[in-house]
């Protein structure tokens, strides 16, 4: 993982892809650069994927807008750079909050017109990936349908 300036992605993982193919005419076995990957859910970070750490750091060290390699939680130099696939997998396919969501729920709405709302799960539409809840300080309770990634969990109901 190469770390980047935020909401610049794009632009490093096309520089990098550029080099890399450059690079690619000279290269001896060994050394070479499978993928490079940007995602939107990833700010900051470029995932390539390549034969060893050094391989990505030497593409990385010349592109502007890149701050080296992720260290690994422990420190070790020796794995600076690299994350397990069971650690991408989770990265690239997040559970979707409609699963670890349930009736009774206090959620607030992080997004759309009652952004600061706290409220109660009401409904799980799982399929449509929508929650059905109703405002807590609201006179009267009115269902309002939110979309899953629109919500914050702040204590599940089974806490109280």
């Amino acid at each position: 993982m190469v770390k980047v300036t935020a909401n610049q992605e794009k632009v490093v993982s096309e520089m990098l892809y550029r080099e890399a193919v450059s690079r690619d005419k000279n290269r001896s076995e060994g050394e070479g650069i499978h993928a490079i990957l940007y995602t939107t859910g990833l700010k900051g970070y470029v995932l390539v994927e390549a034969e060893n750490p050094g391989a990505v750091e030497d593409l990385a060290r010349d592109i502007p807008k890149t701050k080296g390699l992720l260290l690994h939680k422990k420190g070790d130099v020796g794995s600076a750079g690299v994350i397990s696939i069971e650690e991408l997998e989770k990265t690239l396919m997040p559970t979707p909050i409609v699963k670890e969501v349930h009736k009774g729920d206090l959620i607030e709405l992080i997004a759309g017109p009652f952004k600061g709302e706290k409220a109660r799960v009401a409904r799980i539409d799982q399929s449509k990936n929508e929650i059905t809840v109703e405002l807590i300080e609201a006179a009267v309770p009115i269902p309002i349908t939110v979309k899953g990634d629109d919500i914050k969990i702040l204590k599940k109901e089974s806490e109280e």
